[in-house]
C-alpha cells in the first residue's frame, strides 16, 4: 500500500444522502486560540485574504507593509499581493527560529503595518520570542500568525490578532481552512465553494478507488495518472483564484463528525515513533534536532500514550544530504514524501545561505492519522535500508549525525585569507581569521594565508596555519596585485577571503577572475564586486545591504556570524575554577582590562591611573591583557610592580578561561565586546577607532553594556566614565543580572562555523 499524497475518500460515504443543510464546524483544537471570531474558508490563503479584509476595514489607517518569513510557501505571498501590501522578508536560521536583534532592525526601519509568523513543523519554534510579539503590539503591529504546520500546537496564536491555518493539509476534506480573531470578521460577502469542493471530492475519491479497487495494474496506473492531473489542475485553478469563498458544505460535513483528539494522538505517535527510529544517522537527520518531548515522558509507544506537551505536526521533517536521491528511492517503496516549498518568485532574490540550504535539502515524511505502526515500520525500514546502501558505498559507516551544512566535495578544497596585523591594524583582523581558518580546516580544507609582511607570522605559525609573505605594503594593496594573482595561481586557491579595510573595490575586481572572494566588511563604505559579504555585526542593520547587491552577493549578516574561537561555545568550557582562597576571603572584585593589539591610545594605563586613585577600585584585581603591539609595556609593568591587583598577562592562548574569573570588564569596542557577550561578562566598553563607532548603538541600548565614550576624542572623560561604569556593575546585583540575560542572547560562539560551511558552499 502506498503511503503518502493526497487524502483519499470512500467513495460510499461521499454518496450517502445526509438530511438538512449542513452547519458550519466547530473545531476544538480552533477554540484553544481563544479569539471570539472564527470564520471556515476554502483554504488556508483564502483565510489571509479574509484576515487581511478584515484588518483593513477594521483599521483603515494600517501601513500595508508586512514583514514575512522568507522561508514560507510561495501561495502565502498572493494574498498580500493582491491585496496591494508591500512584502518585506526577515530570515530564519537551519533551526527554523528568527533573530531578535534582525526583526527589532526591520521593524524600526521598515515601520510595517503587520508581522507574519509561523511555527514550523509542530514545534513552538517562536516560543522565545512569543513575549516580543506583546510588547510589538503594543506599537501598533498587527500579529497574523499561521499555523498551517503546527494546527494542534499548544500555546500557538495565543498574541496573534489573526490566526490562519489550512485544514485541507490535515483532514480529508475536499476544501477547507480557517481564521481565527478577537476582531470582526468581514466574510458576509464570501461567495460558496461547492463547485470547487465538487471537483477536489471526485478527485479524493478517486484516489480510494485506486488503492482499494481490484482493477490490474495497468488499469490501477491509468487511473492514478488521471486522478494526479486533475488535483495538479485543480491546485493550479486555486493558485489564480483571488477571491474569498466559504467552507463547502461536504467540507464542513466531514469535519464535524472527525475525531481531531484520535488525529492528533495518532500523528503524536507516529512523530515520536519516527524521531526514536531516524536519529543518528549519517545521510539524513530531523530538522529540529531536539526531542520534542519532556526527558521525564515516558518511551517508546507507552510514552505516546502518556506524554505531556505531544508534538503532532503536519510531517516529519528532514534534512537530508542528497535529497532527489532519497526522494527518488522512497518513490520506489511507495513512499511519497514532498518538498517543503519550491522557492517562489516572491522571496528567490532574497534568501540567506541558510534558507537555501533548507529549500535545498528538507524533506518531509508522511505521518498523518491514515497511518499508524505499521507503516511507520515501513518508513523506518526503507530509509535505513537507505542509509546501509550509501554509508557501505563510502565504505564505512560514519559515527554520528551530520548537519545539514556538511555536504560532500568540500575535502581538497584551497581557501585562501589576505589579512594582516602590525602596530597600526588591530589585531582582531588576523585572530577572526584564523578561527574561520580552523573550521574550515576542520571540514578537510587547505587554508592558506596570505600577508603583507612578517608581523602575523608568530601567531600563523602558533596555530598551525600556512601563510605566504608577499613583503608588500600593507596600506597600499593594489601594488600587490600581480605577486597575489601569481600566488593564487600557484597555489591553486578557488577561493579567497580578504578581511581589510585597504581592500578597494578596484583591488577586489582585479582577482575575480581567478577565484571567488568574499570579503568582510564593517562600515559599508564601497560596493564590492565580490561573491560572498560577511558583516557579522550588529549595525548591519544601517546599511541598505540588500537594496545594494540585489541577489547578486550572498550575505551574512548580524551577530549569527561573529567568528568566536571554539573556546567561547556553550559559554566556554573547562574553565578556571575560581579565585585563591585568601581573595575569595576577602571577597575582592575581578575585572578584565583589554584595548587591543596595539592600544594605540595607551588606554590601559589611562583606566588603570584613575582605578587606582578610586577609594574603591584600588582593591579590586585587574587582570590587564597586554597585546603583542602595546608599545605601552614598561608604563603597565612599572603600574603593576607598584600594585599587586594588577596582573599583566601576555599572548593570552585562552581568554575564555580569563574572562570566566572576572565580575566584569572594560574594553575597546570590536570583536572582543562579543566574546565577552559569549561569557556573559558585564563590561564597560569605549571606542578608540572610526569603525567601532556603531558599536554603541547596539551595546549601550538598554544597558546591555555600559558605553564610556571615545578615547580619542574625550581622554579623560572616557576614564572617569569607565570607573562609574565599574563601580555600577561591582555595586547593582539588578544591573548585572539584567546584562548577563541581554549578553547571552548575542553570539552563541557558532559563527565561524556557518561562516565556513558558507565559504565551502560557495
Amino acid at each position: 500500500m502506498e503511503i503518502g499524497s493526497i487524502y483519499e475518500i470512500d467513495p460510499a460515504w461521499a454518496e450517502e444522502e445526509r438530511a438538512g443543510i449542513p452547519q458550519e464546524p466547530c473545531l476544538e483544537e480552533t477554540k484553544k486560540y481563544g479569539k471570539k471570531h472564527c470564520s471556515y474558508t476554502a483554504s488556508g490563503r483564502e483565510a489571509i485574504a479574509l484576515a487581511l479584509k478584515s484588518l483593513e476595514r477594521s483599521r483603515p489607517e494600517i501601513r500595508k507593509k508586512c514583514l514575512l518569513p522568507a522561508y514560507m510557501c510561495d501561495t502565502v505571498f498572493f494574498p498580500f499581493r493582491r491585496a496591494g501590501w508591500e512584502i518585506y522578508f526577515y530570515h530564519v536560521n537551519t533551526e527554523l527560529a528568527a533573530s531578535e536583534e534582525e526583526l527589532s532592525g526591520l521593524i524600526g526601519q521598515v515601520r510595517p503595518g503587520l508581522l507574519f509568523i509561523h511555527p514550523y513543523y509542530g514545534v513552538d519554534t517562536w516560543k522565545p520570542m512569543r513575549p516580543l510579539l506583546l510588547e510589538w503590539k503594543r506599537q501598533g503591529i498587527c500579529i497574523m500568525e499561521d499555523v498551517t504546520q503546527s494546527y494542534y500546537l499548544e500555546g500557538a496564536g495565543i498574541e496573534a490578532d489573526y490566526v490562519v491555518g489550512s485544514l485541507r493539509k490535515w483532514y480529508a476534506v475536499p476544501d477547507g481552512g480557517f481564521v481565527a480573531a478577537d476582531g470582526q470578521l468581514f466574510d458576509g460577502e464570501a461567495e460558496g465553494a461547492e463547485e470547487y469542493a465538487g471537483l477536489r471530492l471526485a478527485v479524493l475519491t478517486e484516489k480510494w478507488r485506486y488503492l482499494y479497487g481490484q482493477e490490474n495494474p495497468e488499469k490501477r496506473r491509468e487511473r492514478k495518472e488521471e486522478y494526479l492531473r486533475r488535483n495538479r489542475e485543480l491546485e493550479e485553478e486555486l493558485d489564480r483564484f483571488a477571491g474569498i469563498r466559504r467552507l463547502s458544505g461536504q467540507a464542513s460535513r466531514i469535519l464535524r463528525e472527525t475525531d481531531e483528539t484520535g488525529a492528533k494522538e495518532r500523528r503524536s505517535a507516529n512523530y515520536r515513533y519516527l524521531y526514536g527510529k531516524l536519529c543518528g544517522n549519517t545521510q539524513f537527520e530531523p530538522m529540529l534536532k531536539e526531542s520534542p518531548f519532556p526527558a521525564e515522558e515516558g518511551k517508546g509507544e507507552a510514552g505516546a500514550e502518556t506524554g505531556r506537551n505531544q508534538t503532532a505536526p503536519l510531517y516529519f521533517a528532514l534534512y537530508v544530504k542528497e535529497r532527489e536521491e532519497l526522494q527518488s528511492f522512497l518513490r520506489e517503496h511507495d513512499i511519497y514524501a514532498p518538498v517543503l516549498w519550491p522557492i517562489g518568485a516572491e522571496n528567490g532574490s532574497c534568501l540567506s545561505v541558510e534558507e537555501k540550504e533548507i529549500y535545498a535539502h528538507m524533506l518531509a515524511l508522511p505521518m498523518d492519522q491514515r497511518y499508524g505502526k505499521e507503516e511507520m515500520q515501513r518508513i523506518a525500514e526503507v530509509m535505513g535500508e537507505y542509509e546501509r546502501r550509501k554509508t557501505t558505498e563510502r565504505g564505512k559507516v560514519r559515527q554520528g549525525t551530520v548537519p545539514v551544512q556538511l555536504r560532500d566535495g568540500h575535502a581538497g578544497q584551497i581557501v585562501g585569507i589576505r589579512a594582516d596585523a602590525n602596530e597600526t591594524v588591530a589585531m582582531g583582523h588576523i585572530m577572526r581569521c584564523i578561527t574561520i581558518a580552523k573550521e574550515l580546516v576542520r571540514k578537510g580544507s587547505r587554508v592558506i594565508f596570505f600577508t603583507a609582511d612578517e608581523y602575523a607570522c608568530h601567531w600563523l605559525e602558533q596555530e598551525g596555519m600556512e601563510m605566504v609573505c608577499l613583503h608588500s605594503q600593507w596600506d597600499d594593496m593594489e601594488r600587490e596585485i600581480p605577486l597575489l594573482r601569481k600566488e593564487l595561481a600557484r597555489t591553486g586557491c578557488r577561493k579567497l577571503v580578504v578581511d581589510s579595510y585597504e581592500a578597494s573595490a578596484k583591488y577586489l575586481d582585479k582577482l575575480r577572475d581567478l577565484c571567488k572572494l568574499i570579503y568582510i566588511d564593517d562600515c559599508f563604505a564601497e560596493n564590492y564586486p565580490v561573491d560572498m559579504l560577511i558583516n557579522y555585526n550588529a549595525y548591519h542593520v544601517r546599511f541598505p545591504y540588500a537594496e545594494t547587491y540585489r541577489g547578486k552577493t550572498e550575505l551574512l549578516l548580524g551577530t549569527r556570524y561573529v567568528p568566536l574561537r571554539e573556546e567561547f561555545k556553550n559559554g566556554g568550557e573547562n574553565l578556571w575554577q575560581g579565585r585563591s582562597d585568601a581573595e575569595a576571603g576577602r571577597n575582592l572584585p575581578h575585572i578584565l582590562l583589554s584595548s587591543g593589539g596595539g592600544d594605540v591610545y595607551d588606554a590601559l594605563t589611562g583606566i588603570l591611573h584613575e582605578a587606582v586613585k578610586d577609594g574603591e577600585l584600588c582593591h579590586a584585581v585587574f587582570h590587564v591583557v597586554v597585546g603583542r603591539f602595546n608599545n605601552n609595556k614598561e608604563r603597565l609593568e612599572r603600574l603593576a610592580a607598584a600594585h599587586p591587583g594588577i596582573r599583566l598577562h601576555y599572548e593570552v592562548s585562552r581568554m575564555a578561561e580569563l574572562m570566566s574569573v572576572c565580575d566584569g570588564a572594560v574594553s575597546a569596542a570590536g570583536t572582543m565586546l562579543f566574546e565577552l557577550s559569549a561569557m556573559a561578562v558585564p563590561t564597560v566598553f569605549f571606542v578608540s577607532a572610526d569603525n567601532q563607532q556603531y558599536d554603541s548603538e547596539f551595546f549601550a541600548v538598554q544597558d546591555r553594556m555600559l558605553f564610556a565614550g571615545d578615547v580619542r576624542t574625550d581622554r579623560q572623560g572616557c576614564m572617569k566614565r569607565v570607573c562609574t561604569g565599574l563601580k555600577r556593575i561591582l555595586h547593582d546585583g539588578g544591573l548585572r543580572r539584567h546584562m548577563k540575560k541581554e549578553l547571552r542572547k548575542v553570539a552563541d560562539g557558532r559563527g565561524a562555523e556557518r561562516i565556513a560551511e558558507a565559504v565551502l558552499r560557495l
